[in-house]
């Protein structure tokens, strides 16, 4: 069973424990963008609507940043893809807004300014 488990979660993702890091950094950064707290954003289950928000906002970068399968994403926030999915949809709606896109497309740009790697750090 434990074999079983751990080649699930292999499919999923080649690093469990660094994915869990990378939406760490992501969620701490819609944190200092939203003024959500990350233990909020962080919250099993629903604390507020800024909180569910900020939650989907991190989520749909998380996906379009790293490009990662939505399944990798439901997995290292710890939630169902279909959540994952729904939360992508919300985000894209609302690019609509002109505002909105402008700073979501900041919110990308720092992401993906970041350092993949340790070794990358001069």
């Amino acid at each position: 069973m434990l074999v079983q488990a751990l080649e699930d979660i292999w499919a999923v993702t080649p690093d469990p424990r660094r994915d869990r890091l990378t939406v760490g950094f992501v969620t701490h950064l819609v944190s200092l963008a939203t003024g959500v707290p990350a233990g909020e954003i962080n919250a099993p289950k629903r604390v507020s609507n800024t909180a569910v928000r900020a939650r989907q906002l991190a989520i749909y970068l998380t996906h379009i940043t790293f490009h990662w399968s939505l399944n990798r994403v439901a997995y290292a926030f710890g939630r169902d893809r279909t959540t994952c999915g729904h939360a992508c949809r919300k985000i894209e709606d609302l690019r609509e807004d002109a505002a909105f896109d402008r700073r979501l497309a900041e919110l990308e740009a720092c992401l993906r300014q970041a350092p993949i790697h340790v070794e990358d750090l001069p």
